[in-house]
């Protein structure tokens, strides 16, 4: 099962809609917010989800536009959320003005989770890059580290990792102005590689989606012959609705919008596909 997790434009809160082909849509709990913060702000923006090789569901989320700290919550079923906290990413990085849109991803080379998340640190009031941090339980962190830097101001990296073990990155191009006939403000991808613990990043693509979009979430489905292809979601975040591409090879991508039924209203969401939960639900 599919699962998509979202906030709402006056309502930042987590919301749940499943699908069981990425493509047809269901809100979950009737169009209500599964889970409200009581930590930091007391919003939840840009909310992701990760499940562990244990099965265990770890939400992240943005604590609001100026903290140092990301929200986090677990889960066993998506319902019943516990252990929210808190966690100090930034905290000890000075001049750090904000954390925004984290995710995670399993890192198959350093076998360890990764946390990223996109600061401004300096005197600039927005420019962006992208940090992180390690765990191998989501209890203790490392440090803090500068993660991607392409020496221009990026946010909202997503990491995908394909069946032969390669990272590809997507994220949006922050440079420009969020005006319509903008060179920039779309999604940019790149894939990587950590070898003995250094990040290599191959050649930056060209950008991939419409102008003035971001919070892009990539996701895998599978033909009906069981060929593999992939869908990008991203938030259009001038106007309301949603503008979905899809690729066989990561690398040409095609608008297939019209196709994808979405619940009303999200926003900066993610996708995941959810093992042992049809049924459940």
């Amino acid at each position: 099962m599919y699962i998509f997790s979202y906030f709402k434009t006056g309502a930042e809160e987590l919301f749940l809609a499943t699908s069981n082909d990425g493509l047809n849509w269901e809100d979950f709990n009737k169009g209500e917010p599964v889970f409200s913060s009581s930590v930091g702000t007391k919003t939840i923006r840009d909310p992701f989800i990760i499940q562990d090789r244990q099965g265990m569901f770890h939400l992240l989320w943005t604590n609001g536009w100026n903290s140092q700290s990301i929200g986090y919550a677990r889960s066993e079923n998506l319902v019943d959320w516990r252990d929210e906290r808190l966690l100090p990413v930034m905290e000890g990085v000075p001049l750090t003005k904000n954390c925004w849109a984290p995710e995670a991803y399993f890192d198959v080379d350093e076998q360890q989770y990764r946390l990223i998340w996109s600061s401004t640190v300096g005197e600039k009031d927005r420019d962006h890059r992208i940090w992180s941090v390690a765990t191998s339980d989501f209890i203790h962190y490392s440090e803090p580290e500068l993660f991607f830097d392409p020496g221009y101001n990026v946010i909202d990296s997503t990491v995908i990792t394909t069946d032969e073990q390669k990272h590809y990155m997507f994220f949006k191009d922050e440079r420009g102005l969020n005006d319509p006939g903008t060179e920039f403000k779309a999604i940019r991808s790149c894939q990587f590689s950590t070898i003995n613990g250094n990040r290599i990043f191959h050649e930056t693509s060209d950008l991939l989606t419409s102008e003035l979009t971001e919070g892009p979430t990539v996701f895998s489905v599978q033909n009906e012959d069981n060929h593999e292809r992939w869908m990008m979601f991203v938030d259009p975040f001038r106007k309301p609705g949603y503008e979905i591409v899809e690729s066989i090879d990561l690398k040409h991508w095609t608008d297939i919008s019209s196709s994808v039924k979405l619940p009303a209203g999200p926003r900066h969401g993610s996708v995941i596909y959810a093992r042992n939960l049809e049924g459940e639900m």
